[in-house]
This record gives structure tokens, C-alpha cells and sequence, in this order.
């Protein structure tokens, strides 16, 4: 009995020492994070991605102002050109054969006195080769990407951007240009795919005025 009050005492101590994990720590420790070719892709527990990021370094020969200037705006588009290459990449092969035969004829003619002597010689030169081309190309719209950070690194001689991008602000991106193309509220579709209609910036209702907030 004594036992059994003993054990009994240690289950109720250690149910009320054992922490309480909230919520958002159980989502974090369930969310990955994927590395690869240049990019960090975010998921959250169901799988989807949430956020995206790329980061891009790029030499600066004289890093004046204007030297970093310029190293900057390359590694941003660089760095897009990340994202997009990953998502869609066409490539294309070439095989080219190319033959050539040519001919070289000479004639000789000789006169000696009353002697006449003619010479011809005929020079054939075959030339093959094979070339072999491979080229890629990406194209795509990208859309909410903002650059988060940006730095120069003195011992490198090199510049780097980092941008990103997630499902949110991709959502902004494309509701703020269909709102852009329908101004006057022919309906659009908000970021959780919900028809918005407005006929400007605020809706007047006898003596109520209601006005569209962006979303937190």
C-alpha cells in the first residue's frame, strides 16, 4: 500500500513538472526547412511551402559607389533568376556536322625551244568536324518579392543580396495587379481566393462610411 502511495505521488509530480509546449513551438518544431541550389524553401507542418529565399554574391572590381551600386542591382536580378531557373528550365541540344571538300587544281605549261611541256596537279583537302551545342534559358513571373538584406564583404571584394518571397506576399502581389487592372471594382480576388468587390477606396452607406483595410 505504502508502495502504491508512493508511486502514485510521483505520477501527479511528474505530470505537474512535465512543460506545457505551446502551440506555435509544436508548429515550428514540425515546419522543414530545404537547402539547395542557392535557395532556402520553408514548409509548414502540412507540407505546403511557406516562404522562399535566395541569396546571391557577386565581385565588385572598384567598390566606389558606383561600382556597388551596380554589383548590387547584378546579385538582385541574380538572384531572381535563381528562383526562376529552379522552378522552370528549358534546355536545348545541338548536334552540328559540318563537311567540307575542296579542290585545288594548278597547271603548269613549260617552253623550252622548240619543246613544250604541260604540268597539272590536282590538291583534294576533306575537313570534318562536329560541334556540339547545349543551351538553357528560364522564363517566369515572379511576384510580392522584396530583397531583406544586402551586404558588402571588404575581405571578399563582393557584394550580396539576399530576397524572398512567400505565399502571402505573392498573394498581395497578384491581388494588388488585379485590382490595378480592374479600378473600377468589377470584383477581384482576395489573397484567400474570396471575391472582394468595391467601387473605390471607400463604400459610402447612408451614414456609414466603410473603408477596405489591407489585411495584417
Amino acid at each position: 500500500m505504502q508502495n502504491d502511495r508512493w508511486m502514485k505521488l510521483a505520477f501527479v509530480a511528474a505530470v505537474v513538472v512535465a512543460p506545457v509546449l505551446p502551440r506555435s513551438s509544436i508548429a515550428q518544431a514540425t515546419a522543414s526547412t530545404v537547402s539547395l541550389d542557392g535557395l532556402e524553401i520553408e514548409f509548414d507542418a502540412s507540407g505546403a511551402w511557406t516562404r522562399m529565399y535566395s541569396m546571391y554574391r557577386q565581385p565588385v572590381s572598384f567598390p566606389d559607389r558606383v561600382g556597388l551600386r551596380k554589383a548590387y542591382t547584378i546579385a538582385e536580378e541574380k538572384g531572381k533568376a535563381q528562383i526562376i531557373r529552379f522552378m522552370q528550365e528549358n534546355v536545348t541540344s545541338e548536334r552540328l556536322i559540318e563537311e567540307v571538300n575542296t579542290e585545288v587544281q594548278q597547271a603548269t605549261r613549260n617552253q623550252s625551244g622548240g619543246n613544250e611541256s604541260m604540268s597539272r596537279t590536282t590538291q583534294r583537302e576533306m575537313v570534318e568536324s562536329v560541334k556540339e551545342f547545349t543551351r538553357s534559358y528560364s522564363a517566369g513571373t515572379l511576384r510580392g518579392v522584396t530583397v531583406l538584406e544586402q551586404g558588402y564583404d571588404e575581405k571578399a571584394e563582393e557584394v550580396w543580396v539576399k530576397i524572398g518571397l512567400s505565399r502571402r506576399t505573392a498573394g498581395l502581389g497578384q491581388q494588388l495587379q488585379q485590382d490595378l487592372a480592374n479600378p473600377r471594382g468589377t470584383g477581384t480576388k482576395g489573397v484567400g481566393g474570396a471575391d472582394q468587390t468595391e467601387t473605390g477606396p471607400s463604400v459610402k452607406q447612408g451614414a456609414e462610411v466603410k473603408t477596405r483595410k489591407p489585411p495584417h
